[in-house]
C-alpha cells in the first residue's frame, strides 16, 4: 500500500514535469500586439462613430489577425487596412508596412475579419521597433484613414 502511494506521487510529479516542458526552443514563440482604433487617433483627426480593435499574433513569418469594427458609417466603403511604421511623433502619418486584404478570403469588411498573412523579417523588425499603428480607410469620407490605433506589444 505504501509502495502504491509512492508510485502515484511519482507519476503525478513526472506528469507535471512533462506538462511544463511543452515549449520547444526550436519553435518560434508567438508575439501578440493589440490596437484600439478610433477617428481621434487619425492624422488629421476624423469625426466618426466608428471604432475598432485588433489583435495581431506573430509566429515565425506569419501574422494572424482578428479585427473587430463597430459603428461603421453608412455609405462608406472599406478601402484599405494597413500597419504603418511611424517612428517619429505619433501625430504623423507613417509609411505602409503591411497591407491587409479587403477582398477575397480573410478579407476585412466593415464589421472586421480574421485571417493570416506573411510578414518578412524586415517588416517584423520594424514592428518590433515600435512606432507602428493600424488603420482602416474609408471611401469617400476618409480615404487616408477613418480609424487608427497604436500597436502595443502584450
Amino acid at each position: 500500500m505504501h509502495m502504491l502511494r509512492h508510485l502515484a506521487l511519482l507519476s503525478m510529479a513526472v506528469g507535471l514535469t512533462v506538462a511544463g516542458c511543452d515549449d520547444d526552443p526550436n519553435e518560434p514563440q508567438a508575439e501578440v500586439y493589440t490596437a484600439t482604433m478610433n477617428g481621434a487617433n487619425e492624422t488629421p483627426p476624423v469625426t466618426t462613430p466608428a471604432t475598432g480593435t485588433g489583435t495581431f499574433t506573430v509566429t515565425g513569418n506569419t501574422i494572424a489577425y482578428n479585427i473587430t469594427i463597430s459603428n461603421w458609417p453608412a455609405g462608406q466603403t472599406l478601402s484599405g487596412a494597413h500597419i504603418h511604421f511611424a517612428p517619429v511623433p505619433p501625430a504623423t502619418t507613417g509609411t505602409v508596412l503591411l497591407g491587409f486584404p479587403t477582398t477575397g478570403q480573410g478579407a476585412l469588411t466593415t464589421a472586421g475579419g480574421s485571417g493570416s498573412i506573411a510578414i518578412s523579417d524586415a517588416q517584423l523588425a520594424s514592428l518590433r521597433a515600435g512606432g507602428t499603428y493600424f488603420n482602416v480607410h474609408a471611401t469617400p469620407q476618409a480615404p487616408g484613414g477613418l480609424i487608427r490605433g497604436p500597436m502595443v506589444r502584450q
